[in-house]
């Protein structure tokens, strides 16, 4: 997994890189692909903007002055995922016709180091962001808003029909685009493969298990006395109620993440239902450190829900299979997440050298899926290749298009987190009983916090 395989594309690889810095990458959507090709006065009037040289035929080639850059790139990706990042960027840099380098830094606590190096006047170029942090660090500065220029770079107008809408739309700010997105992060369904054949159980497919397949796969696992299913407290319980409240046909805010909105029937149907699992499947297993994916390694264990961060690990022992989150309640949802990337720099010529390197990297994003994520761009989800690259994330491909990401309102999740989880792991070990009352008093909580918030971050 440390290791970008060179041997396979390379020749495609690099034509692709070519396209890219012309203008017109060969994993774009037709309309995307289109707008760079056949609109010459947009492509003429972008290529002004961005003081680019040309290459024959009017296509840009290199915006001008970006040539031999160094750029520097923060990330919380201080995991596997590291690595591949760190893999991709060393690619990148050996490949690129502009000669651009780029070094990545993986950064724990990006947050807090983002915004002393602001302070500090260190920021670097550019960042890997999650997308609950995009309104709070484009609040405070620390995100730079993405100029016509720089959009051109990175394919004008038309790219965006090459993502889903609401990934799309959490790089928006106060109706200023900072950030693109390069990933989906679901919670997904790891499975015993050994024991779902000792029990006959079907494997599951790409589509979400119903709630019947679900509760029949209990049944059945439970036949061949092995514990089905294995749930712990802590953040796998606090992300399996976020999908199961979503799942139960509530959420957590209104669509403007100006309300909580998570003390509701849903909810409380969310927690009552993973306490029952728990209790009568794996009562002992709490704590941090995800104790419940351990025990599902020691292989007597039917499934277990998670990040997809642990895909690069489990997919290590042979009965392991990946699958989407069951609907577990009355319609499919998960919990997930996603990374863009930001600039953080104000420098228009760093800028646009930043700008050739997320463009190249989006476009290989089918690579980037070995790091356990699902690729944002939806040509690069439909790869062929991704089946041979990252076959887990094949598997789960599906689970990306249920997934419910908070919008970008600054410090909005630690608002609802920071008050439910709590909630959660309470009842969970039944230090109190009253779900409603409790996740009453924790929504209150969050409401508070999320005025308060207006004052410290603006409307």
């Amino acid at each position: 997994m440390k290791t970008i395989t060179r041997s396979i594309f390379p020749m495609l690889l690099l034509c692709s890189l070519l396209l890219s810095a012309c203008g017109g990458a060969a994993t774009q959507p037709p309309a995307a692909t289109q707008a760079a090709t056949q609109a010459p006065q947009a492509t003429e009037a972008a290529t002004q903007a961005a003081g680019a040289t040309q290459a024959p035929g009017g296509a840009t080639e290199c915006p001008a002055g970006v040539e031999g850059t160094s750029i520097e790139m923060w990330s919380p990706l201080t995991g596997p995922d590291g690595d591949e990042m760190t893999a991709l960027a060393d690619q990148f840099s050996k490949e690129n016709p502009c000669k651009i380098t780029v070094a990545h830094v993986a950064q724990p606590d990006y947050v807090q180091k983002l915004e002393a190096a602001a302070a500090a006047g260190q920021l670097p170029a550019m960042t890997v962001v999650r997308a609950i942090n995009v309104g709070q660090l484009a609040a405070r500065n620390v995100l730079k808003p993405m100029s016509p220029d720089i959009m051109n770079i990175l394919g004008g107008d038309a790219v965006a029909d090459d993502f889903p809408k609401d990934l799309w739309a959490l790089g928006m700010y106060k109706d200023q685009r900072y950030s693109i997105p390069l990933d989906v992060n679901p919670l997904v369904m790891f499975y015993n493969k050994d024991l779902f054949q000792k029990a006959g159980i079907e494997p599951p497919g790409k589509e979400p298990w119903t709630q019947q397949q679900f509760n029949d796969a209990l049944t059945k696992l439970e036949a061949i006395k092995v514990t089905p299913v294995s749930l712990g407290t802590a953040f796998q319980a606090a992300a399996l109620w976020q999908a199961l409240v979503r799942q139960y046909g509530g959420d957590l805010t209104d669509p403007e993440g100006k309300t909580a909105t998570y003390n509701s029937d849903a909810g409380v149907k969310a927690l009552e239902k993973i306490k029952e699992l728990r209790d009568k499947y794996t009562p002992d297993v709490s704590g941090t450190g995800d104790p419940e994916v351990n025990v599902f390694k020691q292989g007597n264990v039917g499934m277990t829900f998670h990040g997809p961060w642990w895909i690069s690990d489990l997919q290590k022992l042979d009965f392991v299979g990946f699958a989407p989150l069951p609907t577990i309640g009355d319609q499919p949802a998960t919990w997930g997440g996603s990374h863009q990337l930001a600039l953080t720099t104000d420098d228009p010529k760093t800028q646009a050298a930043a700008a050739v390197w997320i463009k190249w990297l989006s476009e290989h994003s089918v690579q980037w899926a070995k790091a356990g994520q699902v690729p944002a761009r939806t040509s690069q989800r439909e790869d062929p290749n991704l089946a041979t690259i990252a076959p887990p994330i094949a598997n789960i491909i599906e689970s990306a298009n249920t997934v419910k990401i908070l919008p970008p309102v600054p410090a909005l999740e630690p608002a609802l987190w920071d008050q439910f989880g709590s909630v959660i792991d309470a009842y969970l070990a039944g230090d109190t009983k009253d779900a409603k009352a409790a996740l009453d008093a924790a929504n209150a909580k969050s409401q508070q916090t999320i005025d308060e918030n207006v004052s410290t971050y603006g409307e």
